[in-house]
């Protein structure tokens, strides 16, 4: 019989291998990238319902007010009792009603409240949202709309912030004196530069990812990176600072390297006995005397 003409199978390297896993991590990573980009910025409407401050038995008004780029925001206004005033900013994929415990407590206690969707978010205008990072620039459309009310003192003018609305507010904050008070609850990192170092293997695995995330957010957005709160932080001061915290973890760690950055008067509450966002239902009357004594405190004052 003649020979076989068949050629041999080639043997595959270790090389091989690891450049097909790394090929194959590489496409892994990108889908991951696209995926994660897409929950991110896709818009998050929502018909706001099925309570109102009425039902509560404020006064209040239906507002909308145009930001810098045009796009509509809307929210509710209850009056001001007592001369003074604070801006609400939601967590992310919220609306309005995801600070209305933060609101009721204000406007309790004579407070005027602004709450209002983000843009994209709840009955806002917008056709993309960026993780707080366009919202910094709307916040000076809230204040300009509380410094024209009659019944606002305009240099008594706060802010407060759940989550992604902390580090819009954090942020606003630097950028702009008319906010007298700043409360943050939950805040966390908006880019690579804010996250603390990794304190456990989740966070080892998960640490390089954010920045290369952001990166190319950045650029599908076609927008900066806004400055890192770390750097922006500091100047607040010397107006009032208050960072609320809970947990343990990664939070509470977060939360305290920014108090350490920020100039004074500045003060870190966290409730180890409680999780992001759930102060509201875990500690409601602790939490409610906390954000009161805290504006009391820095905003009626003489």
């Amino acid at each position: 019989m003649p020979a076989s003409t068949k050629k041999p199978a080639r043997k595959r390297d270790v090389g091989y291998w690891i450049r097909l896993l790394a090929a194959a991590g590489m496409a892994g990573l990108v889908i991951y990238f696209q995926g994660t980009i897409y929950l991110l910025t896709r818009p998050a409407r929502s018909t706001v319902c099925c309570q109102t401050p009425a039902d509560s038995g404020f006064a209040y008004e239906d507002v909308t007010f145009t930001a810098s780029d045009g796009v509509t925001l809307a929210g509710w206004y209850i009056p001001s009792q007592n001369g003074a005033a604070v801006i609400l900013l939601h967590g992310y994929g919220s609306n309005r009603l995801g600070t209305w415990f933060q609101a009721q407590a204000l406007a309790e206690a004579g407070y005027g409240v602004l709450l209002y969707d983000t843009r994209a978010s709840g009955e806002s205008g917008g056709d993309r949202r960026s993780f707080g990072w366009q919202d910094i620039a709307d916040v000076p459309a809230a204040i300009a709309f509380l410094q024209v009310r009659s019944e606002v003192d305009s240099n008594r003018i706060g802010i407060l912030g759940v989550s992604t609305g902390g580090e819009i507010a954090l942020n606003a904050a630097a950028q702009n004196e008319a906010l007298r008070a700043v409360l943050v609850d939950g805040v966390g990192f908006a880019v690579g530069a804010d996250i603390p170092p990794p304190a456990t293997l989740r966070e080892r695995i998960m640490h390089p990812a954010f920045p290369l995330l952001f990166a190319v957010m950045s650029w599908e957005l076609r927008i900066p990176q806004p400055p890192p709160i770390s750097q922006a932080i500091g100047r607040i001061a010397p107006r009032p600072l208050l960072l609320v915290s809970t947990g343990s973890g990664l939070e509470k760690r977060q939360n305290e390297m920014y108090y350490h950055l920020a100039g004074e008067p500045k003060e870190h509450w966290n409730v180890p006995d409680a999780w992001h966002g759930s102060l509201p239902q875990t500690h409601s009357e602790a939490y409610a005397q906390q954000i009161v004594a805290f504006f009391d405190q820095w905003l009626l004052a003489p």
